[in-house]
């Protein structure tokens, strides 16, 4: 389906401004415009307004008048004694004085003592306390919810003034009473709570110290504190704990040494097992015994006590430790020098006097190193050539060696049975731990528990709060309830009306606006012509009828918009090259035949050769505007009985030329549909500047559809509150279902002044425009057009 509105391929220059491509149809009507809806109805409106504001008054003065009485009162906390020097409070605790003023309790309280409920005005109440709380009003004035001061005002309203008066004073005096009654009943139940509280925790405070008493006399743990104290908490210690990490320490050294020690062996063993020489085997065994030397000597002056004469060392034990300590590097080194030295040379007398400070040093702690075989535990220092020091030495941390391992496997058997103990232990710190928190805890308690109770007992009489009232009660007629009568109506009134106008105008599916046009069609508007005024205009001998009005008054706003419709289709087709243009329009009675008339008398006034020709034929009406008679036209062309030339007449208005209908034939659309009918637009085309063709209109029949397709251009007119959405709907899918080429759109009838519409003669100085000079009035009936008159 083409949906593009294209011109014939021939005039494919003819653009249509405005058009959008592949445009949907609009089913759905639009809104109500509020605007003009209120417009419309203005008077129907201010007729609401005042029907509801009389119905307002009369509600008024039958219910009655209304007084207020207000006061207005301060309330303030008392700021208690400090107990701590420059402790002094700006904010109290949170209060709700509106919402307990307004409370049962209080109003309930001011009715019992004041006896409102016998009041005139109250009198015969089923529940005269909520009735006043519904009328009651409390507003604060100054402070905040937890501020010392706040100023209230408390209002109440009743038909009756003096009631409301007494009933304002009332509530006054009821919550004065309640403050002080509060106030009394607060502490001394805050007291009373303190002691017992305090009473509670003081037995359960020795309960737990007897249990505690109890477990300490059969735990096996040692206290450094008293119980209950802040560092009871950690204060008890586990010696099997202390054992554990004691025992761990000597199994990590001793480790440390046995993996030294392994180390030693390996590498001295692999040296022998490679076939070293003795003299180098010598050299790392000395290397060996240096690097043990100096770790001892960094241990200090106890470590080296301990390996010279432990107690409980045996004397072979020590004398191993000697020779692999002090005496072992020396022989090696005295060894090595007699090789390969005289006797006397001086080093060796040095080694010499060494061994033998050494060998003294042992002998006066008991130590004899003078047996006479090395290798049998037994020393003797004078021979030791033969000696094979480094297997002693070997030996001698082959035995070293058993005695860390089974110094190892004897700490591990400790560690094991420490660690067993340490946690049983453990369990017992934990339950000692629990006893001192709970203890400190209730301490704690007991103190706090005490300082409120000094703090209430100090502030006592100091605390609670003060009403004082500011001003007397005071009673005042209530405007605002006769402008709330006057308003409630006056609203009440434009409802109704606006929503009688609102249903009114959704019932109502006509067009309204030239924008609901184009809106609904997605078509350019071309022209805006005015509703033609009731007067009528000054006809002359030419027997044109009155609806020519640019004939007859070519200075009229109607003209005018006229000459606008034909300066923008000018503007198009001047550049498309297009001529045969065809009007139509949606329905009967939409004003395509008086639009086209007067669009052609326009067109001929700027100089340019146009025909009107008459494809109604069926209900013909050209004739008639122009006064001619329909005796022959269209018909009798289209059937050959007579030639175009002989058919066209001329008018009194220069290049103006009209092709009436003339003979209706029983097939108006097959006759359009004839080879004929075109042959005659194309040879009209050379003629005339401008042929405009009057149709039926698109939905009543489907002629228009037919002429459309040699055309260059239809021209459709619209009428403003006649043509229905629904009616524009189907206008629409006739034009995209038969690719109908629109030009554009004619807005008939579009009423002077309407929001959104451009009227011609509003504006400051525009009717000036319309008016006609006095001295061309008269010779309007001569010369209505302003044109050349043929004959």
């Amino acid at each position: 389906m083409n949906t593009d509105f294209q011109p014939l391929d021939q005039q494919s220059d003819f653009a249509i401004d405005g058009m959008e491509e592949n445009a949907e149809i609009n089913s759905s009507g639009p809104g109500v415009d509020i605007v003009r809806l209120l417009l419309r109805n203005k008077y129907l409106l201010v007729l609401g307004l005042a029907a509801g504001l009389l119905l307002g008054q009369a509600a008024y003065m039958k219910l009655g008048p209304i007084f207020s009485a207000d006061t207005k009162i301060q309330v303030s906390q008392k700021n208690p004694v400090p107990i701590k020097e420059g402790e002094i409070q700006t904010f109290g605790e949170l209060t709700a004085h509106i919402d307990v003023i307004k409370s049962p309790r209080i109003v309930g309280e001011a009715v019992k003592e004041a006896r409102l409920n016998q009041l005139p005005s109250l009198a015969g109440e089923k529940d005269p306390t909520q009735d006043i709380i519904d009328t009651l009003k409390v507003k604060r004035i100054s402070g905040n919810d937890r501020a010392f001061l706040n100023i209230l005002t408390i209002t109440y309203e009743n038909p009756n003034a003096k009631d409301a008066r007494t009933v304002t004073q009332a509530i006054v005096d009821a919550y004065k009473r309640y403050l002080h009654e509060v106030r009394e009943e607060n502490t001394e139940d805050i007291i009373q709570q303190l002691k017992e509280a305090e009473k509670q925790i003081a037995a359960e405070l020795e309960l737990k110290k007897n249990e505690y008493k109890k477990f300490r006399e059969n735990a096996p743990l040692y206290w450094e504190s008293t119980p209950g104290s802040e560092a009871a908490v950690a204060g008890s210690t586990n010696v099997h704990q202390e054992r554990v990490k004691a025992i761990d320490n000597e199994r990590r050294l001793n480790l440390l040494k046995l993996t030294e020690l392994k180390s030693k062996i390996d590498s001295l063993k692999a040296a022998i097992a490679s076939g070293e020489s003795k003299e180098t085997l010598e050299l790392l065994a000395q290397q060996y015994l240096m690097g043990q030397t100096r770790g001892q000597a960094a241990n200090g002056n106890a470590s080296e006590g301990h390996h010279l004469a432990t107690p409980g060392t045996s004397q072979l034990d020590r004398a191993r430790t000697a020779l692999e300590t002090h005496l072992m590097p020396l022989l090696i080194q005295k060894n090595r020098l007699e090789r390969d030295f005289q006797k006397n040379h001086p080093d060796l007398d040095a080694v010499n006097r060494s061994i033998e400070t050494i060998i003294n040093l042992y002998r006066r702690q008991g130590l004899d190193i003078s047996a006479d075989n090395l290798e049998s535990g037994e020393f003797q220092v004078a021979e030791t050539k033969d000696v094979d020091f480094v297997n002693v030495y070997l030996k001698s941390m082959e035995q070293q060696l058993k005695e860390l391992e089974n110094r190892e496997l004897e700490l591990t058997k400790l560690f094991t049975q420490e660690s067993e103990l340490a946690k049983k232990v453990g369990n017992f710190q934990v339950i000692d731990q629990s006893y001192n928190e709970e203890i400190a805890q209730l301490k704690s308690q007991r103190d706090n528990i005490f300082k409120q109770l000094l703090v209430e007992r100090v502030s006592q009489g100091n605390s609670g709060y003060m009403l004082t009232q500011l001003a007397p009660v005071k009673d005042e007629l209530v405007i605002k309830r006769q402008l709330k009568f006057l308003m409630a109506g006056a609203a009440g009134g434009l409802g109704l009306i606006l929503a009688f106008s609102y249903f009114r105008e959704m019932r109502d599916t006509t067009m309204k606006s030239v924008d609901e046009i184009r809106n609904q069609l997605h078509l350019p508007i071309l022209g805006e012509v005015p509703c033609f005024a009731d007067s009528d205009a000054a006809v002359d001998e030419s027997e044109f009828a009155p609806a020519l009005w640019y004939y007859y008054r070519p200075a009229s706003r109607e003209a005018e918009a006229f000459r606008s419709l034909r300066t923008s289709l000018l503007l198009k087709t001047d550049r498309s090259g297009a001529k045969v243009l065809q009007m139509t329009s949606a329905e009967p009675g939409d004003g395509k035949t008086t639009s086209i008339s007067n669009l052609a008398l326009a067109i001929a006034q700027t100089g340019r050769k146009v025909l009107i020709v008459d494809a109604d034929l069926r209900r013909p009406t050209i004739h008639k505007l122009f006064g001619l008679a329909n005796s022959v036209g269209l018909g009798d062309v289209l059937t050959g009985e007579i030639d175009a030339q002989t058919a066209i007449r001329e008018t009194r208005v220069s290049h103006l030329s009209i092709l009436t209908a003339g003979m209706l034939p029983e097939n108006p659309s097959e006759m359009l549909m004839s080879r004929a009918f075109s042959e005659l637009v194309n040879q009209l085309r050379k003629e005339y500047d401008y042929v405009l063709i009057d149709t039926p209109p698109l939905v009543v029949v489907s002629d228009p559809s037919v002429i459309a397709s040699i055309v260059d251009g239809v021209l459709l007119v619209v009428r403003i509150d006649k043509n229905r959405r629904g009616v524009i709907r189907k206008v629409q899918q006739i034009i995209q279902t038969n690719g109908i080429k629109v030009a554009g759109i004619l807005a008939n009838s579009v009423k002077s002044g309407k929001p959104g519409d451009y009227d011609y003669g509003s504006g400051p100085g525009y009717s000036d425009y319309y008016i006609v000079p006095p001295q061309a009035q008269a010779k309007q009936a001569d010369v209505p057009a302003k044109t050349k008159i043929t004959h």
